[in-house]
């Protein structure tokens, strides 16, 4: 048995809620903590008392209120005994044991600890539902009794896996045998690569407009990451969509012992993941606003929802996500990072986060992107963030990548620009190739398409030198070609069409040392 874990006296840690970009709507849709971080402290006592997941008593007032007699039960019902994996299991007496399946003891062991999460929410009558999800399996067990299920069917991932699992344990003793023979190893890999496809199939996520999509489909950011669908915030709200439920709060936390990285403490409260879950959150919230009709607002009980994380409106600027000392917001191309010169230039990334966080340092921005880029922006909240983040900048601890489209075709699939340039004094801000009085911008490329005799590209800045990638775009000892749209170095003419995204960043946070990694498609 494990020892004695102390249970967090708390809030040490993020308040930040589920967030993400709708590509359907051009967006941020956002869910609040609201008043869920009692029902997860709740939880936190229970899982520390009882030492096991099932079996677990309600919550307290005023969760999973009685369904009037004739009402439909919930789908996967939580209380319905077709649901249960866990719990008793009777043994050849006939007494019922609790299966040690589901002690918490697993949470502490080599496997280490798992995300938790409380949704909560009000049903169409009004009362209050509170919802509960572990992040993937438990144990080896996708169905636990008071808990929502996996967005998966459960059977059809069985009959979908068990036969291919047989097959790739027959080649692994193949290849054992073999001394690693290369054919029976690319079988392996392509099996494997052909069963992640169709358990992926498998994953329908619902949304708040009631419509449903396959997750590859809605996923922003690139290819499906393993595990993606099966977090907390994903399971619970697909599952509050199906039930016509509407959240209004949402709060996940850490328990067990920390994951092999160190960016998971605890008993420590964290925000949905960016890597699997915030490219399909923003699908998954669509809807969310007209749903909760004001919930989300005014509360339960009329008084406005204490949460770090502002409303979202189209004229401030579209938030990916918030914690409480810095955000990682999206930056509309033709809109300026920080103030200018003159009354008309006071518009811009910084001054709208001020509006929105008014306890805000007067500097917030970590580091710019020029007025006619689009894409990811971090900004500090404190000054204590601003100095730590701006460290890890000027220290290249960070990663930046972005989504150019050329306006002609490029030669070549990749390559590194190291070129020096500087400051045209004589025609500000354009920056010209100089070998002498230049200082040295370096960018790794990779062609990625070309498109109707334009090229599509990726640029992975290593310095941060202004225009850089402009400059190394267009310039003769770069590339050669412009990036379309450009007003000062190709053939652009107005605000706004630059085909320059800020696409990737990714950097520590100073105060967990979790890897933050944001993706945006242009």
């Amino acid at each position: 048995m494990c020892g004695f874990h102390k249970l967090p006296a708390m809030l040490s840690s993020s308040n930040s809620s589920a967030s993400g970009f709708c590509a359907a709507c051009g967006i941020v849709h956002s869910l609040p903590v609201g008043n869920s971080r009692k029902y997860a402290l709740e939880l936190m006592a229970q899982l520390e008392e009882f030492k096991r997941i099932d079996d677990l008593p309600p919550f307290s007032d005023p969760t999973h209120p009685p369904r009037p007699a004739g009402t439909p039960p919930l789908e996967g019902n939580l209380n319905s005994p077709l649901q249960r994996r866990g719990g008793r299991s009777e043994t050849t007496d006939g007494v019922g044991d609790l299966n040690q399946k589901f002690s918490t003891d697993y949470l502490w062991s080599d496997a280490r600890g798992l995300m938790f999460g409380a949704l909560e929410c009000q049903d169409t009558d009004g009362n209050t539902v509170v919802l509960k999800a572990f992040s993937g399996q438990y144990n080896g067990e996708w169905l636990t009794d008071g808990w929502v299920p996996p967005i998966l069917d459960v059977t059809k991932f069985y009959q979908l896996s068990n036969p291919v699992d047989r097959e790739i344990k027959r080649l692994n003793r193949l290849i054992a045998e073999d001394g690693k023979n290369p054919e029976l190893i690319r079988e392996r890999k392509a099996l494997s690569q052909e069963l992640m496809k169709t358990i992926h199939a498998l994953y329908l996520l619902t949304n708040f407009h009631g419509k449903t999509s396959p997750m590859a489909e809605v996923f922003q950011g690139g290819g499906l990451p393993t595990g993606a669908g099966d977090c907390c915030a994903p399971k619970l709200l697909n599952h509050a969509t199906k039930n016509r439920l509407t959240p209004i709060g949402l709060s996940e936390f850490y328990w067990g012992k920390e994951n092999r990285s160190g960016t998971r403490q605890h008993g420590e409260f964290y925000s949905a993941c960016t890597e699997k879950c915030q490219p399909i959150l923003g699908f998954m919230l669509c809807g969310i606003e007209e749903r909760n009709n004001g919930i989300m607002k005014h509360g339960n009980d009329g008084n406005f929802i204490n949460s770090t994380i502002p409303p979202f409106h189209h004229s401030t600027i579209p938030i990916l996500h918030a914690d409480p000392e810095f955000v990682v917001v999206v930056k509309p191309s033709g809109l300026l990072a920080v103030p200018g010169k003159g009354e008309e230039n006071q518009d811009c990334v910084v001054s709208r986060i001020k509006k929105l966080f008014p306890n805000c340092i007067e500097q917030p921005a970590v580091h710019r992107l020029d007025m006619d880029t689009s894409g990811l922006m971090v900004l500090a909240l404190t000054a204590d963030m601003h100095r730590k983040l701006s460290l890890q900048f000027h220290n290249r601890e960070t990663e930046k990548r972005y989504i150019a489209l050329l306006d002609g075709e490029l030669s070549g699939d990749a390559g590194t620009i190291k070129l020096p340039f500087r400051l045209d004094v004589e025609n500000r801000p354009h920056q010209i190739y100089d070998p002498v009085n230049g200082k040295i911008g370096i960018t790794h490329w990779k062609k990625l398409a070309v498109e109707n005799g334009q090229t599509r590209v990726e640029f992975r800045p290593i310095t941060g030198r202004t225009h850089q990638l402009r400059v190394h775009a267009a310039s003769k000892q770069g590339l050669g070609i412009p990036i379309v749209g450009d007003r000062l170095y190709g053939f652009g003419t107005s605000p706004g069409q630059l085909k320059l995204h800020a696409s990737f960043l990714r950097f520590t946070h100073p105060r967990t040392g979790e890897k933050m990694e944001f993706h945006l498609s242009p």
